[in-house]
């Protein structure tokens, strides 16, 4: 059978006999996953400008003077702020000048819009209307600012007359007794003879503003 193939391979003439076949080997072959590149997108921001109307941001106000023929002397509530200052943290803020003669006056009311009496402080004393007569105190006299116009908050919570400068509280008193009994009651709060050079933070999220509490106090500031 010289000459013939046996399963495709040729016979060896030497040794007569076929070579043990060859096991085939298989690539095993992988292909690669496709890959497909994601969109990509930027982040973007977004400004948030603070709304007059916006609770979470205070609003300056001048100091607008109650004692004036249209608000009647004082007795106009559409000249007075809404706030029960009884429980309020911050009280009244305002933005001042501090002088040795000229009084920051506040006038207090209570719920029934009856004038229960006025907070007035300077450089030279501190008053509150039938409970406080006192000099001020050096280290409140000397947070003052230089020049110019000096930012200070009154506040009454729970019977305790404090006056505070940059978040320290320079002038403290507790009020006992019927001082106490009648300061609480406070739930309003105008401006007494002061100018419109002042301001006030007039705080919408626990402040409720008269009609003629304006940026130019219904007018009035022109007048000045």
């Amino acid at each position: 059978m010289e000459g013939y193939y046996i399963r495709g391979l040729p016979m060896d003439n030497n040794k007569g006999t076929a070579p043990p076949p060859v096991k085939p080997t298989t690539k095993k072959i992988t292909t690669a996953k496709p890959t497909t590149k994601q969109p990509t997108t930027e982040a973007s921001t977004t400004t948030v400008t603070p709304d007059s109307d916006d609770s979470d941001y205070d609003i300056e106000y001048p100091t607008c003077d109650c004692w004036t023929p249209e608000c009647g002397y004082c007795t106009n509530m559409e000249c007075t702020v809404k706030q029960d200052l009884a429980t309020s943290d911050r009280g009244i803020q305002v933005t001042s000048k501090l002088r040795r003669k000229r009084e920051n006056s506040i006038v207090l009311f209570d719920e029934d819009a009856n004038e229960i009496g006025k907070f007035q402080w300077n450089l030279r004393g501190i008053w509150l209307t039938g409970c406080i007569t006192c000099m001020t105190p050096v280290h409140l006299r000397r947070a003052k600012v230089d020049e110019g116009q000096t930012t200070w908050s009154f506040s009454i919570k729970d019977g305790i007359v404090r006056i505070t400068i940059n978040g320290e509280h320079l002038y403290e008193h507790t009020l006992i007794g019927e001082c106490k009994e009648r300061y609480a009651q406070a739930k309003r709060f105008a401006f007494y003879d002061m100018t419109c050079e002042n301001t006030f933070s007039y705080s919408p999220s626990e402040m409720e503003a008269g009609e003629r509490i304006t940026p130019d106090c219904a007018g009035t500031c022109s007048e000045q």
